[in-house]
């Protein structure tokens, strides 16, 4: 069954795709078998904000091949525009999803440290003993061109269907986007921290607690609560300040998307 991408939205001019959890492991299905390459950003409300404000970023995750809805806010606000099948699909969702599907695939893990891979794909395959799967922690300070090189060539002489990407927020999209170029095939998912959650180093929250949109309260409290003087200006002028500016803008980007997708399905329907 082909997966067909249906129209996204945007939101501060960031892209967002009309897709689910099936629907988005679908296109990713669709493209390894047949032998295209893409890349995958998982855009959280954080990210939108900061690439409204940075266009670089801005760029990387509107040139993906999907940006999926990482958050409830983003999934409800897509729902309100009319994209009815958009849902939150989180990296560590995503991953782990993939991870226990048994389709064959090569998986290769970028990012974070040895131990922490190692962990990874020891727990990887206790869920599905014949996966593939490798991985390799680069270095960790900003990338020259050396290590990028190097990234590239490893990530070609394994010939991954899909490379999990884990260098933080900002820096993969961008980083995804700089290399897909010199990637020979194969899908990149930027996760995040979506090792650390595979492995329990970070506690995930109740279900609750996602489906009502409120997971970030809870990661702020787990922030307080290991670093409170080390966290709390972070929290305060970036995550904070982020969920204010998003919040502010809901309901004129709401109007405005509902508007250039009507326009959209009109434009459609007189060419059908």
């Amino acid at each position: 069954m082909g997966y067909e991408i249906k129209p996204c939205v945007h939101y501060l001019g960031v892209k967002i795709d009309n897709v689910n959890f099936a629907r988005a492991q679908g296109i990713i299905d669709d493209t390894i078998k047949t032998g295209r390459r893409g890349y995958v950003c998982v855009t959280d409300v954080g990210n939108v904000i900061g690439a409204s404000q940075n266009a670089r970023l801005r760029e990387a995750i509107n040139s993906s091949l999907l940006s999926v809805a990482d958050g409830m806010p983003l999934a409800w606000y897509g729902r309100m525009t009319g994209c009815s099948e958009m849902d939150r699909v989180s990296g560590m969702d995503l991953m782990a999803g993939l991870f226990a599907a048994d389709n064959g695939y090569r998986h290769f893990l970028l990012g974070e440290t040895e131990e922490r891979i190692n962990r990874v794909i020891e727990k990887a395959r206790s869920i599905t003993p014949t996966i593939k799967i490798s991985g390799y922690s680069p270095p960790f300070k900003e990338f020259d061109r050396y290590d990028n090189m190097r990234m590239m060539e490893m990530l070609n002489r394994e010939r991954p269907d899909i490379v999990w990407i884990s260098f933080g927020g900002s820096k993969q999209e961008q980083w995804m986007h700089n290399n897909i170029g010199y990637l020979d095939r194969g899908i990149m998912v930027g996760v995040g921290a979506a090792f650390k959650w595979f492995v329990g180093d970070l506690v995930t929250p109740p279900r609750i607690l996602q489906r009502m949109g409120l997971q970030w309260t809870f990661r702020i409290g787990q922030h307080l609560i290991q670093n409170p003087r080390k966290n709390l200006q972070f929290i305060v002028k970036t995550v904070l300040k982020r969920k204010l500016i998003f919040v502010c803008h809901f309901p004129a980007e709401v109007v405005k998307a509902r508007r250039e997708l009507g326009k959209e399905g009109k434009m459609n329907r007189q060419v059908s």
